[in-house]
């Protein structure tokens, strides 16, 4: 079989010839892909092969999925090297196995893929609540998403030079106004009770980490940023996701959402537009790498914004 290994990739031919030659596990390189991540194959069957460099991300995830009972209905599930070996230690990365997922990645312009997407979202919360499992602690979400707008505000003189400072502060005050509301909610107590009713948050609920097989068969991949919440936290963020392709069809956005219990507050939180600065401060360090272009960076930025104008407007006369 033909494999993808880039030439010169002393890094990986040093991790596979330990695996295979010191540890004698039967797994052999497929594909990378992206660093530290790759596709192999263990005794013939695909699997993923992941490399962490903080060990306690690994283990929290394996402990987890050991008490989830509805694991292999909703998830891709690590997986031993050997009997009771879920980790091996190398290179400065903690190493784990997990279920290759066949599939395509899920496409939020799709009415259906939104659909099951959130389907499967209700029943990883309904089947993980309770799993007393020491969890990794994580800031509040207003916590991270001012972190976020102070990231942001340090770009600033790039949409000066670019005379686009009106871009800037209209999304700026929109951040800060936003995120004032969102933040004053009594959030310790909300906090403290998801704590003890031991409620998990995916944390991460990008399109690529929906695997859909045969269309509705779906199922959620990489839980690196799994912890205890409120579940609303991923509520909130998976809105945002779909936002960009239905914020047109403002009625769409509270269907697919009914169901959240608290909807003022869920309303308040997709509000906050911490997912267009997200994708601004991205697309930012690929541009100071060079491999993007600024001008139109922030052009692309400028269009969304435009677009979720409107729908702000709108959902703001229902608050």
């Amino acid at each position: 079989m033909k494999t993808e290994r880039r030439e010169g990739d002393s890094y990986t031919d040093r991790l596979f010839h330990w695996l295979q030659h010191v540890e004698h596990i039967p797994i052999s390189f497929e594909k990378m892909i992206k660093p530290k991540v790759y596709k192999v194959r263990y005794n013939g069957e695909p699997m993923i092969l992941k490399g962490y460099r903080r060990a306690q991300t690994l283990h929290q995830q394996i402990d987890f999925f050991k008490h989830w009972n509805y694991a292999h209905q909703t998830a891709a599930r690590p997986l031993p090297f050997e009997e009771n070996v879920y980790t091996k230690s190398k290179l400065g990365c903690e190493w784990g196995l997990f279920e290759w997922l066949k599939g395509k990645h899920a496409d939020f312009e799709k009415h259906t893929d939104r659909e099951i997407a959130i389907k499967v979202l209700q029943q990883f919360h309904r089947t993980t609540k309770g799993i007393a499992v020491l969890a990794i602690p994580k800031d509040p979400l207003y916590i991270k998403w001012e972190r976020r707008l102070e990231q942001f505000e340090s770009t600033r003189d790039v949409f000066f030079d670019y005379r686009k400072n009106v871009v800037f502060d209209e999304i700026r005050e929109s951040m800060l106004r936003h995120l004032e509301r969102f933040a004053n909610h009594p959030w310790g107590e909300v906090e403290e009770k998801a704590w003890e009713n031991h409620e998990w948050l995916h944390g991460d609920l990008a399109h690529h980490n929906f695997i859909i097989h045969r269309k509705t068969n779906i199922k959620l991949i990489d839980f690196d940023l799994l912890h205890t919440g409120p579940r609303v936290y991923d509520e909130i963020q998976l809105a945002q996701r779909f936002l960009p392709y239905i914020e047109g069809r403002k009625a769409s956005v509270l269907h697919y959402f009914q169901h959240v219990k608290d909807q003022d507050l869920w309303l308040k939180g997709v509000l906050v537009p911490a997912d267009l600065l997200r994708e601004w401060l991205y697309g930012y360090r690929r541009c100071v790498r060079g491999e993007a272009s600024y001008m139109r960076h922030i052009k692309k930025l400028e269009k969304s914004w435009e677009s979720r104008k409107m729908f702000v407007r709108y959902t703001e006369n229902m608050l």
